[in-house]
């Protein structure tokens, strides 16, 4: 697994990774160089900026609320366009959680995990989010994007296995790519600890541990929420992604070697 994975060390950043390698169940294999995903970039340092522009990355897809792009906006880099995505309910009237006191108060009132699940179970429905992170991927195919959320794991950990579903990698595969997150703890640790996440008072350490990890179960509950509702990831594709036979070939074709 270890030799399928490229990750890139970076000062500003963490979780930062090239998706591509992964083989898919026809015999074909993520192109890498293509699909890349990570955590918060908004402190990328002059030496980070300069490894993203020499990827080759051309679009950047923010899976933020705006009340976490108003705080930690992304940086500007060259030759990317910037592109707002979402990962919300089609419902919700705003983006984001809410404030860090209203935050505070959630996790104070929640078993360890349960938010997490809860989350997975929810992101089933987001339409229309996932429907625009595909039809970016689908306008210019041949270009590379950066998709990235806070921690990267789970708004960034569902598309990641959503587009990798798509194109037919494993699910064991998927779920392995998932708890990779865990081998950048350290730092995602220290980017909460800015942002004020890890001194939150009164909230027991196996809820906040619970809330930094990729955790099997999370995963699975978004699988699993999915097929109790449209009963395969083929169905889920058409439904739910708005994905025709058409757009699957074109993205296979652009994205597998």
């Amino acid at each position: 697994m270890e030799k399928l994975i490229q990750e890139y060390v970076l000062e500003g950043s963490f979780n930062f990774r090239d998706m591509g390698g992964y083989p898919t169940e026809n015999g074909r294999s993520v192109k890498s160089g293509m699909l890349y995903r990570s955590g918060n970039i908004n402190k990328l340092t002059e030496k980070d900026l300069e490894l993203v522009k020499n990827l080759g990355i051309k679009k950047i897809l923010d899976l933020r609320g705006l009340d976490e792009i108003d705080r930690f906006p992304d940086p500007s880099i060259e030759h990317a366009v910037w592109y707002h995505t979402p990962i919300i309910s089609d419902d919700m009237l705003i983006d984001q959680v809410g404030e860090q006191t209203a935050f505070g108060d959630l996790l104070r009132n929640t078993k360890p995990g349960e938010l997490l699940l809860t989350l997975n179970r929810n992101m089933v429905s987001y339409k229309k989010s996932f429907q625009k992170v595909f039809q970016l991927l689908l306008d210019e195919p041949d270009k590379p994007s950066l998709f990235h959320c806070m921690a990267g794991k789970d708004r960034t950990g569902v598309v990641s296995a959503l587009i990798l579903s798509v194109l037919g990698v494993s699910r064991e595969l998927i779920i392995k790519d998932y708890l990779y997150t865990n081998q950048t703890l350290e730092k995602m640790a220290e980017n909460f600890n800015e942002i004020g996440y890890n001194n939150l008072p009164d909230i027991e350490q196996d809820v906040l541990d619970a809330l930094f990890e990729a955790r099997v179960e999370y995963l699975q509950a978004f699988f699993e929420e999915m097929e109790m509702n449209y009963g395969s990831m083929d169905q889920y594709s058409k439904e739910v992604l708005g994905l025709t036979n058409e757009d699957i070939h074109k993205l296979k074709t652009h994205l597998l070697v």
